[in-house]
């Protein structure tokens, strides 16, 4: 037994294929990727507003996303907004963000972080990554295939609930495929702008500890048999001890064994206390 895991545990990533209602698909990945610069604008604006309605109003009027036309820009705050609405789910709450996003030491820390919000709120997203977690249990993540055939090929096999495929055309789904390897280079997956092949990205402390939160919310203290939010970052099983090692090392976890049983818990206020980190 090691760090809570009982030998022989079985915690294998499943597919999500045929969970999700036509409701619950949508092509927010093509209108918005990872855009750290106005994800931060928009939470920045909510935390001056305190609502969303009156964000809605004055992102529009102020045009935060001014590069873009009227209509891309609405565009874009409509896939990043209800990523952001994800922060109840054990994600950082959007009052503490800009903090934990200003303690990240690097840029891909940061993007990160936020790759998290856009994987709890894109059911797309989501399953297309459960198939890529399915394979990496089985191989490397250098033997990962991330090219747009590849993608393209999991958004024909996908089923809804009720049977039904994605309603997306074919011009949409190179692009959905295009943005999803574009996250995956900005996250640390892939390395090389044209390059489809995979790597374990390296984890700030920061990005290292929201997932832990994340998957510990999900789970309570049997999170270390599958931590989610350390899997949804292609970190495989064999670097789960090591990364928890890194938790002892923090003041913002605590150390608990029992019965031979090893396992982290967060301390009060933890997110608060992370955007205080220098």
């Amino acid at each position: 037994m090691a760090n809570g895991r009982p030998q022989g545990d079985d915690s294998e990533i499943r597919s999500l294929n045929g969970q999700f209602s036509p409701d619950e698909t949508h092509i927010g990945l093509v209108a918005a990727s990872l855009d750290l610069e106005q994800t931060r604008a928009i939470v920045e604006l909510y935390n001056e507003c305190g609502d969303w309605t009156t964000t809605n109003e004055q992102w529009l009027e102020r045009r935060e996303a001014g590069r873009l036309t009227i209509e891309g820009s609405r565009r874009a705050y409509n896939a990043i907004k209800p990523r952001l609405q994800e922060g109840g789910g054990g994600l950082p709450p959007l009052k503490h963000l800009p903090d934990i996003l200003g303690a990240c030491r690097k840029e891909r820390d940061q993007l990160q972080v936020l790759f998290c919000y856009l994987v709890a709120e894109d059911a797309v997203v989501r399953y297309v990554l459960h198939e890529y977690l399915q394979q990496l249990q089985r191989r490397s993540v250098s033997a990962l295939d991330f090219s747009n055939e590849q993608i393209i090929g999991f958004l024909d096999e996908f089923r809804h609930t009720d049977g039904s495929q994605l309603d997306f055309s074919e011009s949409t789904k190179d692009r959905w495929g295009t943005n999803f390897r574009g996250t995956l280079r900005s996250v640390g997956v892939i390395q090389s702008k044209q390059g489809t092949d995979g790597d374990v990205p390296s984890i700030g402390d920061v990005p290292l500890e929201v997932a832990a939160y994340w998957s510990w919310q999900q789970l309570d203290d049997e999170w270390l048999m599958n931590p989610l939010g350390w899997r949804y970052l292609f970190q495989p099983e064999s670097f789960w001890s090591p990364q928890s090692n890194r938790l002892a090392e923090s003041t913002r976890w605590s150390t608990h064994e029992s019965h031979g049983r090893l396992w982290y818990e967060p301390v009060d206020d933890f997110y608060a206390k992370l955007g205080e980190t220098e």
